[in-house]
C-alpha cells in the first residue's frame, strides 16, 4: 500500500512537470465549519459507591474551519483543510490541541489524494446508522458515562498520513491510507529525519476503504467495507478491525447499520488482547423540515486477563427540526445499560441547537 501512495503521488508530479501549472487564480479562503449547544439532564442508576455525577449540564462543541482551493491550468485542483477547535479538546504532545485536522489536497482524473493530518480511507468510507439524534458511530457527545465503542475503522485517528482515493466509478470508490506511527501528530516544525518510537507504540499503519453509493429508481442504496491494521514496535500483538456499512433510503425513510470487529483494539485505542465487536442499527424518517429517528449499538469486547463483563447496549429516540439553512433544533432521549460492574446505567435527556455555516 505505501508504494501505491507513493506511485499516486509521482503521477501527480510528473502530471505538474508535464505541462506550465499555473492556476487561473490565487487560493481563495473559505471559512466554514459548526457549533453544537446541548442542554442535558441524566439520571444514573447503579453508580458505584464513592462516585458522584452531576445531573444538570450544559454541553457544547464546534469547528472553524479555514478552506481553500485553486485550479491549475493543467487541470489539477490544489486544496487545503485546516480545522480549529472552538472547545479545547485536550493534549497533544503535553500540550492543549487546538487543531483538528490539518492537511493539503490534490485532485484531478487520477483521484485524489490527501496528505497530512487527517482521518484515513476506512474512517471516511464508512457508512453507519442514521440518526437525527446525537448518533453513536461519529458523535460529538455522549452520555456521562462512555461505554460504547465505534464501527469505524480509525488505529491511526488523525495522525498524519498519505491518504489516496479513487475516482467514483459506476457508485464505487476506494482509498488507501498509510500513516508512518502514531507518535506523529506534533510532527509540524523544522526538524524533521529519524525520530524515536516508543516501544510497545503503532508503527505503519494502513487502512483500505470501499463505498459504494447508487440509485435503483426509488430506492437510495450507501454501502461500505473497510479495514485497518499496524505493526506494534518491539514486537507484541499487532491491533486489526474491519467494518462493513449499509444504509437503504425510500420515500424519506432511511435504515441503515454497520458491523465491525477488532483484535487488540478497542473503541478508539490499541488495547493487547481486547478483542470484540460493535454492530448498530437505525431508522429515520424525514418529511419536510421535521425528522425523527430511532438508533440501537451494541458494544461487546473481551479483554485478557479481566474477568467482568464489557459490554454495552445503547438506544436513542431523537427527532430535529430545520428552522432554517444551517440551523437545527435537536432534542431526545438516551439510555446505555452496561454489564461493567464499575460502571453506571445513564439516562440523558436532550435538548439542542446544531448550527453549520
Amino acid at each position: 500500500m505505501k508504494k501505491i501512495l507513493l506511485g499516486s503521488t509521482a503521477l501527480v508530479a510528473a502530471g505538474l512537470l508535464a505541462q506550465p501549472a499555473f492556476a487561473a487564480d490565487p487560493i481563495q479562503l473559505q471559512v466554514k465549519g459548526y457549533y453544537q449547544n446541548l442542554v442535558t439532564y441524566s439520571d444514573v442508576s447503579d453508580a458505584p459507591a464513592g462516585t458522584n455525577y452531576k445531573d444538570f449540564q450544559f454541553r457544547h462543541e464546534g469547528e472553524v474551519h479555514f478552506m481553500g482551493k485553486t485550479k491549475l491550468d493543467n487541470g489539477l485542483t490544489v486544496g487545503f483543510d485546516a480545522q480549529l477547535e472552538i472547545v479545547n479538546v485536550g493534549l497533544s504532545g503535553g500540550q492543549p490541541r487546538d487543531m483538528d485536522e490539518t492537511y493539503m489536497w490534490l485532485e484531478g482524473g487520477f483521484g485524489k489524494l490527501q496528505l497530512g493530518a487527517e482521518n484515513g480511507a476506512a474512517y471516511l468510507l464508512h457508512v453507519d446508522a442514521p440518526s437525527f439524534g446525537l448518533g453513536f458511530d461519529d458523535r460529538n457527545f455522549g452520555p456521562v458515562v462512555q461505554t460504547g465503542g465505534f464501527s469505524r475503522p480509525n488505529i491511526a485517528g488523525d495522525t498524519p498520513k498519505g491518504t489516496y482515493f479513487t475516482p467514483r466509478i459506476a457508485g464505487f470508490q476506494a482509498g488507501v491510507s498509510y500513516s508512518p506511527n502514531l507518535d506523529g501528530q506534533d510532527l509540524s516544525g523544522y526538524g524533521f529525519g529519524v525520530i524515536s518510537v516508543p516501544t510497545g507504540s503503532v508503527e505503519d499503519i494502513y487502512a483500505l476503504g470501499l463505498n459504494y453509493t447508487g440509485k435503483f429508481g426509488d430506492f437510495g442504496l450507501r454501502a461500505s467495507a473497510g479495514y485497518e491494521t499496524g505493526d506494534v514496535v518491539g514486537g507484541g500483538q499487532d491491533p486489526e478491525t474491519w467494518a462493513l456499512g449499509l444504509s437503504v433510503a425510500f420515500g424519506g425513510f432511511t435504515v441503515g447499520g454497520a458491523y465491525s470487529d477488532s483484535e487488540n483494539y478497542n473503541s478508539g485505542s490499541v488495547s493487547p488482547g481486547a478483542d470484540g465487536n460493535v454492530y448498530s442499527l437505525g431508522l429515520s424518517y424525514q418529511t419536510g423540515p421535521w425528522g425523527i429517528s430511532g438508533v440501537y449499538q451494541n458494544t461487546d469486547f473481551d479483554v485478557a486477563g479481566v474477568t467482568t463483563a464489557n459490554s454495552s447496549d445503547e438506544y436513542e429516540l431523537a427527532a430535529m427540526y430545520q428552522a432554517g439553512p444551517g440551523i437545527q433544533f435537536r432534542g431526545g432521549i438516551t439510555y446505555t445499560d452496561t454489564d461493567l460492574g464499575t460502571v453506571a446505567d445513564t439516562t440523558t435527556v436532550f435538548v439542542g441547537t446544531f448550527l453549520s455555516f
